[in-house]
């Protein structure tokens, strides 16, 4: 029997904010039947896919993937085929901590292998794991107020690791982080703590009025040009950019339209994005600003499967801005306001609507928390097979760590 799986990952931060591991969130579709027999083929093939076909330099950039798993495949031999210093093991809140369970939990640990209890929240059938793993992830969803706190005091005395999971808002976090979690998985990144009133102000210089050209329909090169020209730093990006190997052998250039007219229009948007967002967004987490980017490029390829032609720009523009409030600490409509965006990408950003821009915004957003009951209601929407979208997904992630290089501070020439 084969499933169709669908696979995302979501990042674990420690107490400084910096990415430690990714989880590989798998669910199988809803024309599956639910059962451990296809939770078990589903963890397989996420593993299979991420070692054999997508490679995972992109997918994990180095950190440790944390996999779910059940019973049947913790006690699967084969799990020790996979490398000890990659894997951390999920065991879920539902298997029975018996002997031969504890034993195999024992035995992975002493090859060198993470793991992690999954979904505790105080359960007394889950104790003895206790014992056995390194970390434990801790719902804050699940519990009363208060709990957390208690449930790090109980937790501590046996020496594992804290995991905070679900934590949405900065101030559950802070909250969090107070009593003692040592990480974070949530999207807290994504859900600022917003400063009322805050202006963007000519501080930014030219990065600023880019910003404003991008979301602009009097956006081409030429303005482009205009801009950048009074910016020694962002001519040298410019230049430095349009010289990579990635459009083929160097140059001798000789004005910066040269440059321009040799990215093209779609990919001078691609570029100004990278380069601004890490200076818009001075002091946010690396991550939120590869989440903006990963946004964009898979709203953008994915308009293209669509058929929306000359709106590849626009589908672009609208994932990365989606994420705009929390790189600046504004609020969205405020954002809409002084920048002056378009009616179509402020209703899209404001309200997602009814467009297909709103629904491709939703797609991207469900996806990212691999919720496939809202995904396929809006695939059939847009006409889009369900594979495109995690093809889109992987590819935007993998463009996203080629461009990094380009979106680390500019140095002067």
């Amino acid at each position: 029997m084969s499933v169709e799986v669908h696979v995302a990952r979501q990042a674990v931060y420690d107490r400084a904010n910096k990415v430690v591991a990714y989880e590989l969130l798998f669910r199988a579709l809803p024309n599956a039947t639910s059962s451990t027999r296809n939770d078990e083929l589903a963890s397989w093939q996420v593993l299979s896919a991420g070692f054999l076909d997508i490679g995972l330099d992109s997918l994990l950039k180095g950190k440790r993937a944390l996999v779910n798993v059940p019973r049947s495949m913790l006690l699967d031999e084969r799990i020790r085929l996979l490398p000890a210093d990659v894997i951390g093991i999920e065991i879920l809140e539902d298997v029975e901590p018996d002997e031969e369970v504890l034993a195999a939990c024992r035995a992975l640990r002493a090859l060198g292998y993470l793991l992690v209890l999954d979904d505790y929240i105080g359960q007394p059938e889950s104790e003895p794991l206790l014992d056995v793993v390194d970390w434990v992830k801790v719902d804050l969803r699940a519990i009363p107020k208060g709990g957390a706190a208690n449930l790090a005091r109980q937790l501590k005395r046996r020496k594992v690791k804290l995991l905070a999971e679900k934590v949405e808002t900065q101030e559950e976090r802070e909250g969090a982080l107070a009593v003692g979690y040592d990480y974070f998985q949530g999207y807290f990144l994504h859900r600022p703590r917003l400063v009322g009133g805050r202006s963007l102000t000519a501080h930014h210089g030219a990065k600023l009025k880019l910003l404003v050209l991008l979301g602009s329909p009097d956006f081409t090169l030429q303005e482009v040009a205009k801009v950048i020209a009074h910016d020694v730093a962002l001519c040298y990006r410019l230049i430095q950019y349009s010289n990579s190997a990635r459009f083929g052998a160097r140059r001798e250039i000789s004005s910066l339209q040269q440059c321009l007219m040799r990215l093209g229009e779609n990919e001078t948007r691609r570029w100004i994005a990278f380069v601004l967002l890490p200076t818009l967004a001075s002091g946010k987490s690396p991550e939120l600003i590869d989440a903006a980017l990963a946004r964009a490029r898979m709203c953008e390829m994915l308009a293209e499967k669509a058929g929306l032609g000359t709106s590849q720009s626009k589908a672009f523009m609208a994932g990365m801005f989606t994420l705009m409030d929390a790189l600046l600490g504004a609020p969205m409509p405020e954002l809409v306001t002084q920048l002056g965006l378009g009616d179509e990408l402020a209703d899209v950003l404001l309200h997602r609507g009814q467009s297909d821009f709103g629904t491709l915004v939703h797609l991207v957003e469900a996806y990212e928390r691999t919720s496939p009951h809202d995904i396929l209601p809006m695939c059939e929407k847009l006409q889009l097979p369900l594979e495109a979208v995690g093809d889109a997904y992987l590819q935007a992630l993998k463009w996203t760590a080629e461009v990094s290089e380009f979106s680390a501070p500019a140095r002067r020439p």
